[in-house]
């Protein structure tokens, strides 16, 4: 059973696409990429039996290519040779015209708006998706919220804690679903601090718009290759405040990608790649023809195939002695002598 991967390494997590959907698998500790890929592999032969076929991984456009050529040497040294890297927001936009069949040389804008960073990256599809502008990224991302309402939340009691600070990241997530969040407070009596929408969005607002005003600049560069579409991926990207910002700046529809779509479009590049199973090869027989039934056949037994042999060589004996005998006028019939049947060998 040969299955191919598609992976998507995040700064809190990594995104593992196979045929049978997309999961996510935390960190552990604070490994190499080559590290943490070789251990997902490790961990996905283990529970199907056997290694994978075809392994491809998203990266950063923003990445050097010295970087890569590390990246890669360092996959050698793990026994990965085989893995194939794929351009993130390529990988986005392949997952997206999977399920959208976007016309030929339509544009789509990927607003990847991550832990770390957002990146905007414009794409044509002429066949495959080709860059169609130059990408921008700010380095504005996930953790610098969750920094901004932790730093909110501890202005209001005065305290902070490894609890607090995972509750404040809860809450950001949640913000994006209900209108108010209550966090809890663990001090010497138990309290809880309220967070609404409203107040989220107004800390967040102006890192979000600096996001925006990049996905703006983009967008204009871009000329004529206007994006049809824009493709919002990432965390940070489901919230509210993003779509707001980008539809009163922009009158282009935008789209939330579905959670993992990078690595989805990694695990597309991968399948795609693989050969086809050879298969077994036709034989072509040809259909028999109709006949008419044949007239049946009375049975030729050794017996009487030797009594027609008397019978035709008594008959050519009486025929020669006819020719050579004169004729006489006679009442009576001369019968000639019988011949010699010979029995077929067995």
């Amino acid at each position: 059973m040969s299955y191919q991967v598609g992976l998507d390494l995040g700064s809190a997590g990594t995104k593992v696409a196979t045929e049978w959907g997309v999961t996510t698998i935390n960190r552990r500790g604070r490994d190499a990429p080559a590290g943490e890929i070789a251990r997902v592999l490790d961990d996905l032969a283990a529970w199907h039996g056997e290694a994978p076929s075809r392994v491809a991984m998203t990266h950063s456009l923003s990445r050097p290519h010295e970087y890569l050529e590390q990246l890669r040497q360092d996959l050698i040294e793990e026994g990965r040779a085989d893995v194939l890297f794929v351009p993130a927001p390529h990988a986005a936009a392949i997952a997206f015209d999977a399920d959208g069949r976007m016309p030929e040389h339509s544009t789509v804008a990927v607003f990847d708006f991550g832990a770390t960073a957002a990146d905007i990256t414009l794409l044509r599809k002429q066949g495959v998706f080709l860059l169609a502008g130059r990408p921008e990224r700010v380095d504005i991302g996930g953790f610098d919220l969750d920094d901004l309402v932790v730093e909110h939340v501890v202005a209001k009691i005065g305290m902070r804690g490894p609890e607090l600070l995972q509750s404040c990241v809860e809450a950001k997530e949640l913000l994006g679903s209900y209108p108010e969040v209550r966090i809890p407070v663990m001090s010497n009596e138990v309290r809880e601090v309220r967070l609404s929408r409203l107040e989220f969005e107004a800390i967040i607002r102006p890192s979000v718009e600096l996001a925006v005003a990049a996905l703006e600049r983009v967008v204009r560069s871009a000329g004529l290759c206007q994006p049809d579409v824009i493709l919002l991926v990432g965390g940070s990207a489901r919230i509210p405040l993003v779509v707001e910002e980008i539809s009163a700046r922009l009158s282009i529809p935008a789209l939330r990608a579905p959670d993992g779509a990078a690595a989805t479009g990694a695990f597309l590049e991968a399948r795609q790649l693989e050969p086809e199973p050879a298969g077994e090869p036709e034989v072509w027989l040809p259909v028999p023809r109709e006949e008419a039934e044949p007239k049946r056949r009375t049975p030729t037994t050794p017996f009487i195939a030797a009594g027609l042999f008397v019978l035709v060589i008594g008959g050519g004996w009486a025929a020669h002695d006819a020719m050579n005998q004169q004729k006489v006028e006679t009442t009576s019939v001369q019968l000639a002598p019988p011949g010699t049947a010979v029995l077929p060998h067995f």
